[in-house]
């Protein structure tokens, strides 16, 4: 993946040259009004500055993670990060064991920084790719007020072999779009993101299906569910399956602007996934999902089993009058919670 940036240009403030001013029966001639410029853009974070800041978040997160202490998560997490993290250290708690947390990389091999002066701010990072080989991943993070300190917001694996879309160097920053924005970009990164949350759910009976590509995480839940009815007495328990999401509009959403016009977008998707067998029938948490049995605990096991799961999604939106669709680059989905109703 390419992730360079190409310095953008700045407007540079130079001596006026001295105008000759004729004298033609008396009268002056007049002098050409000069257009007003724009002012000079810049990052309002150095790489330096993020640097620390990313430092700093790693050093929390990885002490709150290792003391399974939720509650010192608050420091430098905030929105979906947050939730997740206290999930996984409530399951970490459980199994005695941080093999469900999941290992957040922050040593970055790229940032985009921010050129709003005004709060709330955002930044985003590429992580370097793991020692296994696997995808790297997407942080956002925040900064709420001017005194306050920046937190990760959340997280998404980037998809195997996608390429990001350029952002602006980091000397010039890149600006921030509005949530409510759908003016300069294809679809408001708000309605992008509950776009996306109404194909996981209605899948081609969507009315956006047309306009969002297909993609890796669609077909892993398409997979999920198929291989769910193929299970043995599926058929003779009259068993049902179905999976619903919807946007965690408490999260919001974060979106910074590419160099074409169009912007990234990470959001928050609240998804739950009911497996429902007849009346005398069991549906015990599974064996192999190691999550949702702890998060199941002792509960008695009924005929219905739920498991709610965060996702965070990092989608392309294009920019007006784009005939491209809205792509899916990452995500995260992690189980928040199992019940038996």
């Amino acid at each position: 993946m390419t992730y360079r940036r190409t310095t953008a240009r700045r407007v540079s403030a130079a001596a006026a040259p001295l105008l000759a001013v004729g004298l033609l029966a008396g009268c002056a001639q007049e002098l050409p009004v000069p257009e007003a410029q724009p002012a000079v853009v810049g990052a309002v974070v150095t790489e330096e500055q993020e640097k620390t800041i990313i430092s700093r978040v790693a050093e929390s997160v990885e002490a709150a993670t290792k003391e399974r202490d939720a509650d010192a998560l608050g420091d430098r997490m905030t929105g979906p990060a947050k939730v997740l993290r206290t999930s996984q250290i409530e399951v970490a708690k459980q199994l005695k064991s941080d093999e469900q947390v999941t290992d957040l990389l922050m040593t970055m091999q790229s940032v985009t920084l921010p050129s709003d002066p005004e709060w709330p701010r955002v930044s985003l990072a590429v992580s370097t790719q793991p020692k296994d080989l696997t995808p790297p991943t997407l942080y956002a993070f925040q900064q709420a007020s001017a005194r306050a300190d920046y937190k990760l917001w959340g997280w998404a694996d980037l998809l195997p072999g996608v390429t990001l879309p350029q952002f602006a160097s980091t000397d010039a920053g890149a600006e921030e779009v509005a949530a409510d924005d759908g003016d300069s970009l294809a679809m408001s990164p708000t309605k992008a993101v509950a776009a996306y949350a109404d194909v996981l759910s209605e899948e081609k009976d969507s009315k956006f299906a047309k306009r969002i590509e297909d993609d890796d995480f669609r077909d892993f839940l398409a997979k999920q569910e198929s291989a769910q009815v193929k299970a043995d007495g599926w058929e003779k328990s009259e068993g049902k399956y179905s999976f619903s999401a919807r946007p965690d509009q408490d999260a919001g959403v974060q979106a910074m602007r590419t160099v074409d016009g169009g912007a990234i977008v990470m959001g928050a998707i609240n998804s739950s996934q009911v497996i429902q067998l007849q009346d005398k029938a069991e549906a015990p948490p599974s064996d192999g999902f190691v999550t949702q049995k702890a998060l199941f605990g002792s509960q008695d096991v009924t005929n219905v089993l739920r498991t709610k799961y965060m996702d965070i999604v990092a989608l392309y939106v294009p920019p007006a009058g784009s005939e491209e669709n809205l792509r899916l680059v990452g995500f995260e989905h992690i189980a928040v919670s199992a019940t038996n109703e």
